[in-house]
């Protein structure tokens, strides 16, 4: 086994020692708001507002300015911060997050994140289809006359299977007709938005939102019964 002379040896040790220290006192070291942005990327507006709302508090706060500081160990944290708000993850579910990085909170935090941007990225194929239809039929909508129902909220025991039963036997049309920024919400459709014929079935297995709290019915006119 080699080794090195103790002159050697010692610098080393020296030199290690005294690159540790370095280390300590960088991570220690207090910055100006305005140095922190640059090393961060987070600008100086978006780490004022972090300190607000209590996301990035600096380390000092000097009381008769109000300068802030930051230390350069905080870099990794603003840093975490800002990749976590650039895939569009609210505030308080990165406050959360932070707080425990890899436990199962932080897993089902990024997987409803995850359903959220993929409700959004429906959101944008149906816009995108609306306007293709729109530059290839053109823009068009039938005056209003008159007024007459255009949907039924009704109550089913079973919501899967009722979906199912409608698609089989009479080829009903299930689809998104409501997105919000939690949720789609699919119903029956017949006819097309705008027209004459248009018309929604949404089924509900909470009989507090159905149109009537008892038993409903509905008539269907069908071209064969058999």
């Amino acid at each position: 086994m080699l080794g090195l002379p103790p002159r050697q040896s010692a610098l080393l040790d020296t030199r290690a020692t005294r690159d540790s220290m370095l280390a300590r006192v960088d991570d220690d070291e207090l910055m100006t708001i305005g140095r922190f942005a640059r090393i961060s990327g987070l600008s100086i507006h978006t780490l004022r507002h972090y300190d607000d709302v209590g996301l990035l508090a600096p380390a000092q706060v000097d009381e008769a300015t109000g300068y802030r500081r930051y230390r350069r160990g905080q870099v990794q944290s603003a840093r975490v911060i800002q990749a976590l708000r650039w895939i569009d993850l609210p505030v308080e579910d990165v406050r959360r997050l932070l707080s425990d990085p890899t436990g199962e909170e932080a897993r089902g935090i990024l997987g409803r994140h995850r359903a959220r941007l993929n409700r959004q990225a429906g959101h944008v194929a149906a816009r995108i289809a609306d306007t293709e239809r729109y530059i290839e039929e053109g823009i068009s909508m039938p005056a209003v006359t008159g007024c007459r129902p255009v949907q039924i909220k009704i109550a089913v025991d079973d919501t899967d299977e009722a979906i199912g039963f409608y698609r089989e036997a009479f080829g009903f049309r299930y689809d998104v007709t409501r997105r919000t920024q939690d949720a789609d919400y699919s119903s029956f459709v017949f006819g097309a938005y705008g027209q004459s014929d248009f018309f929604l079935l949404h089924l509900k297995s909470d009989r507090t939102e159905a149109d009537r709290p008892g038993p409903s019915t509905f008539g269907l006119s069908v071209e064969d019964l058999d």
